[in-house]
């Protein structure tokens, strides 16, 4: 692989510009990484109207353009972001025509209805169309475009069909990485249309059909020249069956030489219990006496009594079936039976927001439910709580049984995706292994395994083992980014050979 890339993303997201799950926090994470490696990275992610520029940022406007559209245009504007030098460049496009697509709170939904805006597919297709016009004017070459999830998933179809001739993408790879296989993008066929495709390219099994519809998902997998998931497990299982590859994994199956499973990393400068600024008291995994002054201090601001002693079992996430919490509900009496506290911090659906409300009501001794969007908060519960609960119905890679390993909370966890990957059952008589794991999808298995890990906690020189064990993982995008690099040398080695998607190829081999 050359010494230095240039290399492109585009994703919906990048913290803390613009964050509402995982993607942004590893779009970030891995663009810094690269810059630190010495390729020069941009990211291009949709101007929204509530983007937050981090401290030390400097806005400065670009050249606006027409973007292609359908039988017409749509004008573009853009607006480049420089920060520190180990960061990226960041690219905000904005869209310039009388809808104003990102001009309008939050992200892909209303927050007024908590559904998804009803013109998400034309947002985000004229996002990623309008990035590649402005990567075309800044008149160089580019060796990697990499595109994040369905929101971006036309790049590499742009790349090797409207700008195949372009010299920016001359000599260029594509990478679609696919961060949740649930959300694909599925709309009537009438955006083909604004994509730029006659009425012909829509057929039967073509490209672009998905039953009778679009699937933007679908379209990112057969153009890209590599495809990515981010953990080695999951890139097994959405090729398995339905349960994970939502109707996609036939399409996979297609392309299984081509796909590969990175485990994401953390931003181990950021996630780190030693220097954490949100902690009250900062700890090691050598000197771990910070972590029960967390605690205490967690304990106490849920308003619980610090008698008895129990364990307390964290838990952050969009509160959502994928995540498991109908498990939640099917095992509510013996969650409740447990020696043990909840602290629980999310937003999501109504039914399971209204649950652990309730359960905060009726229980306050043992159950605390916060729905604030609270960095800080997440990093206190990260360092306060003794375990960390992640039932998950699937999972691409998971993020926070990483930050609970760095921080010496326990991870309780099925055996999905990169939960299964990243956590393995402690073994007491060996005193290997760094977590608790369930295999079935089932209340009664994640129950076992909580009690599993309780009955752990009540040794507490074992304890320390299976803490110290995670403790000593290296989580961090250093190793993460390898991967990428191997990845983007196999991708421009098919470039370099002329073994590339193309319009006609990927049409014929369905």
């Amino acid at each position: 692989m050359k010494q230095s890339l240039s290399i492109v993303h585009l994703s919906s997201e990048m913290a803390p510009f613009a964050k509402v799950g995982g993607l942004g926090d590893v779009v970030a994470a891995l663009a810094a990484e690269q810059v630190r490696r010495g390729h020069r990275v941009i990211v291009a992610i949709p101007h929204y109207r509530d983007l937050k520029l981090p401290p030390g940022w400097k806005l400065s406007d670009l050249s606006g353009i027409r973007v292609p559209w359908g039988m017409g245009h749509e004008a573009a504007k853009f607006t480049m972001a420089e920060g520190p030098t180990d960061q990226p460049s960041v690219l905000l496009v904005d869209h310039a025509g009388e809808r104003h697509f990102f001009q309008r709170p939050g992200i892909y939904d209303d927050p007024a209805t908590r559904e998804g805006y009803p013109d998400n597919a034309e947002r985000f297709l004229f996002f990623t169309r309008a990035a590649l016009e402005a990567v075309k004017g800044f008149g160089e070459a580019f060796d990697v475009v990499h595109a994040h999830d369905q929101q971006a998933a036309w790049a590499p179809c742009f790349v090797r069909t409207h700008d195949s001739e372009d010299i920016a993408f001359a000599g260029t790879a594509t990478v679609f990485t696919i961060h949740n296989l649930g959300y694909q993008g599925i709309v009537d066929p009438w955006v083909l249309g604004l994509a730029g495709f006659p009425r012909g390219a829509f057929y039967p099994h073509s490209p672009f059909e998905y039953h009778g519809r679009v699937n933007f998902m679908k379209v990112g997998i057969l153009f890209s020249d590599l495809v990515s998931t981010v953990s080695p497990t999951y890139a097994r299982e959405i090729q398995t069956s339905g349960e994970y590859g939502f109707g996609l994994e036939g399409v996979l199956r297609r392309r299984t030489g081509d796909v590969r499973g990175i485990l994401n990393g953390i931003d181990d400068r950021e996630w780190d219990p030693a220097s954490d600024r949100w902690l009250p008291a900062h700890y090691s995994r050598e000197q771990l006496d910070g972590k029960h002054a967390c605690r205490r201090a967690l304990a106490l601001s849920c308003g619980f009594s610090l008698e008895p002693d129990w364990p307390v079992v964290g838990v952050v996430s969009r509160l959502v079936e994928q995540k498991g919490f109908d498990l939640f509900v099917a095992a509510e009496r013996a969650l409740c039976d447990l020696p043990a506290r909840f602290v629980i911090l999310g937003v999501g659906s109504p039914r399971y927001m209204e649950f652990f409300r309730r359960l905060a009501d009726e229980r306050p001794w043992q159950w605390w439910f916060g729905t604030s969007h609270d960095e800080a908060l997440a990093h206190r519960i990260e360092a306060g709580s003794d375990l960390f609960l992640m039932p998950s119905r699937y999972e691409p890679c998971g993020l926070n049984q990483l930050y609970s390993l760095r921080y010496g909370t326990v991870p309780v966890v099925r055996a999905t995706g990169g939960l299964a990957d990243t956590v393995r059952e402690f073994d007491p008589i060996t005193r290997e292994g760094n977590g608790f794991v369930f295999e079935g999808y089932s209340g009664d298995e994640m129950i076992m395994a909580l009690r599993r890990a309780l009955a752990v906690y009540g040794e507490p020189e074992q304890w320390l083992h299976v803490q110290r064990n995670g403790m000593q993982r290296d989580s961090s995008w250093r190793v993460a980014a390898d991967g990428y690099d191997r990845l983007y040398a196999e991708a421009l080695d098919r470039v370099g050979d002329g073994r590339v998607p193309t319009f006609e190829s990927v049409r014929d081999s369905f």
